[in-house]
This record gives structure tokens, sequence and C-alpha cells, in this order.
């Protein structure tokens, strides 16, 4: 009986041991399967950040390009006369619009994304449009790079006070970043405090908005602008929101195009306001990045742009024509020459990028831009808001005198040396700039922007 009973325990105990063998099995398949589906979660939103710094396109919300101190030399037989700069202000929170369109993609994708993604700053009024601490930052790494550029135009004691200028339009990012260019750049307080510009009277750096005509011409145009994205969905929609969707997980019927823009400006301020790669970021390549580049330079081009109505070509003239009388000024006499910084606004570098014909210099202008363009012709354009006006962009006049007294200029952008069209060297006779301006310097403002 014994060995009977001993047996029927050894078979249970066999039993016994082949269902916990098997639950330990299921469960170890489990957990491969949970680990598989996240590292294959984690592959599907994640990326090598430091080639997304490098390589996506993020328009108007692109941090400030790594640069460094090239062309930095004077050109021979030739001094150093005067330097005049327009500057972008540097990042800043988005606008209360965008914080409304930032917030109805928060409540649509608040359940599918990390917590760490949902930033309440971003959304909160009081900081609309506001410097942040990153922009501030940019602005004095680029007021030390200037101030290494130009020793000799650093304000020192004993110098005038008003051989150096610094000029901004009214608002508190660019009051900030011109404050703080101006602390750094001029350090011993030797200039005079920043020029405020009243909204009302300011035709040379936020001139959009004492300019009736242009207003005018923005509404007339949106029309156009709805039809050409219109035409571009179309055209990309599908290919980008199968994209995002795959990469959130998420039913393509929950995004459209207007929300994955959003999603793609939300990208640019993790990247410019906190050097955040791997949140929003991670939902682009670079393909689907420059199409909402593209996107997005529709009504760029257009309400600001050479693609738009011609005033947009030539609302600049106010600041040119003092550009040009401060710069004939200099010429005449070295000791009376003045040095202007002036801190503006991402049009005011577009207004400007208009009348000197930039878009020639930068790519091509042909095809014009479209909602039907190839992606080919769209990384060809010249027109590119992530080239032409990320946060802190500027655009810098370098004059020279030459060994018998004539003028030259230099032109920089973002830092970088770039050739007017028709201008063959870096560094050029003023004469060519004046031909350029010729329609434009002393231009009456207030007839031009009549309705």
């Amino acid at each position: 009986m014994s060995g009977t009973q001993d047996l029927l325990i050894d078979v249970k105990a066999r039993r016994a041991m082949r269902k916990h063998s098997a639950r330990r099995f299921f469960a170890c398949i489990g957990g491969c399967i949970l680990l598989l589906c996240a590292v294959f979660g984690y592959l599907r939103t994640s990326y090598d950040g430091s080639k997304a710094e490098i390589h996506l396109s993020l328009g108007s919300k692109s941090p400030y390009p790594q640069t460094d101190l090239e062309n930095n030399t004077v050109p021979l037989n030739m001094q150093l006369v005067q330097v005049q700069y327009i500057l972008r202000h540097g990042a800043r929170y988005p606008t209360l619009g965008t914080m409304e369109d930032i917030s109805e993609v928060y409540e649509l994708l608040r359940d599918n994304v990390p917590h760490s993604w949902i930033k309440d700053e971003l959304v909160t009024p009081s900081n609309a449009a506001l410097l942040v601490e990153r922009g501030r930052q940019q602005t004095v790494e680029i007021a030390e790079r200037m101030a290494q550029r130009y020793p000799s135009l650093i304000p020192k004691s004993g110098m005038r006070k008003d051989a150096i200028r610094f000029v901004s339009s009214d608002f508190q990012r660019t009051v900030a970043t011109a404050n703080e260019f101006r602390h750094v750049f001029d350090s011993a307080n030797q200039s005079a405090p920043v020029t405020i510009i009243p909204l009302e009277s300011d035709t040379t750096i936020a001139m959009r908005f004492t300019c009736p005509r242009w207003t005018m011409a923005k509404a007339l145009v949106q029309a156009d602008i709805s039809q050409e994205q219109s035409t571009f969905d179309k055209l990309y929609g599908k290919e980008i929101r199968k994209h995002i969707s795959y990469k959130l997980g998420i039913s393509s019927a929950i995004l459209d195009v207007n929300a994955i823009q959003t999603i793609y400006a939300m990208c640019g301020y993790d990247m410019s306001l906190y050097g955040e790669h791997n949140h929003w970021c991670s939902l682009f390549n670079e393909r689907i990045a420059a199409l909402l580049e593209l996107r997005g330079d529709i009504r760029y081009s257009r309400v600001y742009g050479s693609n738009g109505a011609n005033i947009n070509n030539h609302i600049a003239c106010s600041l040119f024509t003092e550009i040009m009388w401060e710069a004939e000024r200099a010429l005449r006499d070295t000791n009376r020459a003045v040095s202007i910084f002036r801190f503006g606004h991402a049009e005011t570098i577009m207004f400007v990028s208009n009348l000197l014909k930039l878009d020639q210099t930068l790519g091509s202008v042909e095809p014009p831009i479209a909602g039907n363009m190839s992606f080919d012709d769209s990384l060809r354009r010249g027109f590119r808001s992530s080239k032409l006006i990320p946060f802190s962009s500027n655009l810098g006049i370098e004059l020279y005198k030459g060994p018998s007294a004539q003028g030259f200029f230099r032109l920089l952008l973002n830092e970088r040396v770039v050739r007017l069209p028709g201008c063959h060297k870096d560094t050029c006779p003023l004469s060519d700039l004046r031909r350029l301006l010729a329609t434009d310097v002393g231009c009456d403002y207030s007839q031009m922007c009549q309705t």
C-alpha cells in the first residue's frame, strides 16, 4: 500500500512541477512580449537626438545655428568704419493664438504621450511671447562673438556716447533682447540706453503696424494661402498623418494636418526653449519636418515674402533709407560714424531679405513656393524660414573704406557672409548696394502705405 501511495505522490508531484514549469514558461513568454513591445515603442518614438539637432528644419521656431568667427578678418587694405545690424529677438514663449492651438493638441494627446511632454508654461497666457532664459543666453553668446569680431567698435572710456546705438521695437521680447545685448557688448556702459521706438510711429523695425496697405494685402492673400495649403494637404497630407499617427500609436483619423503643424511648432519650442530633442521632435524625421516647413512657408512667403503682395518688397524702404544715410555720413567723416544694432522681429528680417533679393542668393526662386511643389524643389528654394529667421537671426552690413576712400560693404546673415545678387566677391563696392536699392532709398513711406 505504501508503494502505491508513494507512486501517487510522485505522479502528483510531477504534475505540479509540469504546471509550475508551464506557468514559468508562459510568464517568461509574456515578459518577453512586453519587453519587445516596450523596445518597439521606444524605437518607434526615438531617434538620434544629435542628428535631429543638426538636420530637422523647424521653420521660424528653429534654434539659432551653431556658428564660429569665420570671415572675421578685415579685408586687405580696408578700414572697418561702421556696422549696422538687424537682429530678431531671442527664443520666446508662444503667442496667445499658438497657445490655444497647443492646448487643443494637449487635450487630444494627453493620454497618448508621457506626462513630461506636456509643458504648462507653454499654455500659460501670462507668458505669451515673452523672452525665455535660453533666448537670453543665446543673445549673450551672439553679443560676445560680435564683441570679438568688432573690438574697435566696443565703447571705451572717452569715446563719443553716440558712437554706437541700440534701437528696439516696443515689445518686451525685443527690448529685453536689446538690453541683454547692450549689457554684454558695452560692458563699460559707455553708450546711451536702448532707444525704444513707439509702435504707432515705427516705420523701420515693426513697420507692419504702421502700414495700412500691408494690412490690407495680408487680408487679401489669405484665400491664396488656404488654397495652396489645401493643395499641399491633398498631395502630402496622407503621408504626414500616417507617419505621425504611427509614431504615436493612434488612429490617423485623430489628427488633421493643422494639428500636426502645431505639433511641429511644439517640436521647435522644445528644441529652442529647452534643448529637448526626444519629446515631440521624436515624432519627425527629416523629410516630414521639411515638408511641414514648406507648408508653413506657403504662408510666410505670401504674408511677408516676395511671393505675396508687392508692398512686401518695399516696406523696408524707410529702414534702408536710414541705413544708407548713416553709411554715407560715416564715409564722409569716419570720426562721426555711428554703428547701430536694431532689434526686431522675424518679419523685419523677411522684409529686408525681400528688398535685398536674398532668396536669389540663398537658393532657387523657381518654381515659386506652392502647395504642389515637389520635395526636391522645396529643398532647393531660396526662401526657407529655418535658414532665414530662426530665433535670434540677424543680418548685418559691415561698411569699409578702401585705400582710395571708396566705400565697400560686406553682408552677413546669421554671422555668415552672403553675397548679394550681382556681387561676385564677399566685399563689394557700396555703389552696388546703392544701385540695388535705387528705387527704395528715399521713399515716401506714408504715401506708399496709404490704401
